[in-house]
């Protein structure tokens, strides 16, 4: 009989869970709003998405969460974006009765990628989340970084523009404040004087409107300027992008992204080219990973 997990990726937006086999093949899935500053419903959600794709042969849930998640115990001691503050996602899930791993969104994201997706084989990589925010995962050597305290990739946090928009942090000006989902539902409601969210202004670009495809090129390109200079930091192999916002507007992120980030990295006719490509896993990238993960750790 083939192991079942159950991963859950709960985010600013959206908590989504799915059942997945060791090999990867998601056999249920199930998504929900998240009340971002509400724990006790944020936490109802989360069992929620987690009921409905549970079953009796599933032996281990994996978790990841955006925020940072602390090595060894799994508790979530901050979120910038969610209203998790020293929160202990164990208790909250003990009473489906298997094994509980919790970890940061996209560190479980950028193992599953490293297990299945676009970073099989490769030994140094960054996965890069856009979603409401911007997170990190980092494999350096064909291991996950964590750093210390399992704090490691909160790439979204450098500051990029000092006095800038205010961040979710609390601090002003943070690179997701101009490169994330947020960002681009912020721009386009600027420019195109309406109401529309990241999706619609997505399809907005793809129908042709060039004011909504100018808000992807310049969102794009805060994009790329920020993962060069962390491939300057890093000198990753490759950089994989992924989450649900760079799931939905693909290549219209992605290849402004690229053109920025190859013209901003240090000495780049000198070295080897670093390509951006897509996340295999796309918007479920994080629940599957952290399935797996759970999968490994705890079966």
């Amino acid at each position: 009989m083939t192991d079942l997990a159950v991963g859950v990726d709960v985010g600013g937006t959206k908590a989504a869970a799915v059942q997945v086999d060791a090999g990867g093949v998601v056999r249920r899935r199930a998504v929900v709003d998240t009340p971002a500053a509400d724990v006790p419903a944020l936490l109802a959600a989360m069992r929620a998405v987690t009921t409905e794709v549970y079953a009796t042969d599933v032996i281990a849930i994996g978790v990841g969460a955006a925020g940072l998640v602390e090595t060894g115990t799994g508790r979530i001691r901050y979120a910038p974006n969610i209203a998790w503050r020293e929160v202990d996602l164990h208790e909250a899930l003990g009473g489906f009765g298997v094994p509980v791993a919790i970890d940061n969104d996209c560190t479980v994201a950028a193992f599953g990628e490293h297990a299945i997706g676009a970073g099989r084989g490769v030994e140094d990589f960054l996965y890069v989340g856009v979603g409401t925010g911007i997170g990190g995962g980092i494999v350096h050597g064909g291991e996950l970084m964590r750093g210390a305290h399992g704090f490691a990739g909160e790439i979204g946090h450098i500051i990029v523009e000092p006095g800038g928009e205010t961040c979710g942090c609390g601090n002003r000006g943070c690179w997701e404040t101009v490169a994330s989902g947020a960002a681009l539902t912020r721009l386009g409601r600027e420019r195109l004087g309406d109401g529309r969210d990241g999706p619609g202004i997505v399809a907005a670009a793809r129908g042709g409107d060039a004011m909504a495809r100018s808000v992807l090129d310049d969102v794009g390109a805060r994009l790329g300027e920020g993962i060069a200079g962390l491939v300057n930091v890093l000198d990753p192999e490759l950089v994989i992008v992924g989450g649900g916002a760079a799931a939905g507007a693909g290549d219209l992120l992605l290849e402004p992204a690229s053109v920025a980030c190859a013209r901003a990295i240090e000495g780049a006719e000198h070295r080897p080219a670093v390509p951006l490509v897509p996340a295999t896993l796309g918007a479920d990238g994080a629940a599957i990973g952290a399935g797996l993960w759970a999968l490994q750790e705890l079966a």
